[in-house]
């Protein structure tokens, strides 16, 4: 008899598959890293894009008026700077639209600044945020993320009320020595150079408190200005600016005050959602990246416009 012809095979063993499956598994966990790392540096670019963006703008503006924006006015109507620099941003429609006569929380404001301003938010921080204000009876407004006083990019966030608030005494004594002061800074106030002094950066992710990478979901500490489950009051990109202080945090992050310096805390100091560190805008219009291993000192002389200090960064 002539030996039956074999038969084609119809399919993987189950040996096979699992290996298969492995190897599948395999080159994924090695890809992924891969395409985060090209996602946040895309955003980071982005974010380093916007922040030059509003530098710039102010720049353009202390060129038409003499002097930097104010960081926020002081009596009424309350208006915060990054209102003031919206026809640099080419935001006139938005501009056209905001009453500056009125506080930025009034309804005549209402349609302006729930228009969600892109160059005020950062791609690495989280979107779908509802704002808070400090100001009695005012609803939330759209969180635009990066710039509201700060680089909520979220600001983004500019460093306006520059102290140290140690057991040894503060270092700047409580004063207005930032760029963007309650009434604005000159060129020739500024003495520590423009390419040596803050003007805004990152503080990302408000109203929700986060600390070293994690969203706290209790009540923020008292000091850290909380206003409810996870809330460190701000957001919102018209929101009227009060100051924004370089006090560090403890070494955990959880209490105000302290050698930790950078993405840290987001209540009220510099942080990002960048790895390793922040982006912060300066005088001049450049933009650097603060590493999170700087000191708190170097920081608050780099937040400093006239403090005479000499900053080595790299």
């Amino acid at each position: 008899m002539r030996p039956h012809p074999t038969s084609p095979r119809g399919g993987f063993t189950l040996i096979e598959l699992l290996v298969v499956i492995a190897i599948i598994a395999i080159l994924i966990g090695l890809l992924l890293p891969a395409v985060q790392k090209v996602r946040e540096a895309a955003s980071r670019m982005s974010c380093t894009n916007n922040l030059k963006q509003m530098a710039l703008a102010c720049v353009n503006y202390e060129g038409v008026n003499q002097k930097f924006p104010a960081s926020n006015t002081n009596v009424a109507p309350f208006n915060g700077w990054a209102a003031l620099i919206l026809p640099q941003l080419e935001q006139e429609n938005v501009r056209n639209i905001y009453v500056f006569t009125a506080n930025w929380y009034d309804p005549a404001n209402a349609t302006a600044r729930a228009v969600p301003v892109k160059t005020f938010l950062c791609p690495s921080a989280n979107g779908s945020r509802v704002g808070l204000s400090d100001f009695a009876g005012v609803p939330g407004s759209p969180f635009t993320g990066a710039a509201w006083d700060y680089t909520n990019v979220a600001v983004v966030a500019p460093a306006l009320l520059t102290y140290l608030g140690y057991a040894d005494g503060p270092l700047f004594a409580n004063t207005w020595r930032g760029v963007m002061s309650s009434k604005g800074s000159t060129v020739a106030e500024i003495t520590d150079g423009l390419s040596n002094s803050i003007l805004i950066t990152e503080d990302a992710n408000r109203p929700e408190f986060w600390v070293k990478g994690k969203r706290v979901t209790d009540l923020a500490p008292v000091g850290y200005g909380g206003a409810g489950p996870g809330a460190v009051f701000g957001g919102v990109w018209a929101d009227h600016q009060k100051g924004f202080g370089i006090d560090g945090a403890s070494a955990d992050g959880f209490m105000p005050v302290g050698e930790c310096a950078i993405n840290c805390t987001n209540s009220f100091e510099v942080y990002a959602f960048h790895p390793n560190g922040a982006n912060a805008a300066m005088a001049d219009g450049s933009v650097r990246f603060l590493r999170d291993t700087m000191t708190i000192r170097t920081l608050a002389a780099l937040s400093t416009r006239a403090g005479g200090e000499v900053v080595a960064v790299d």
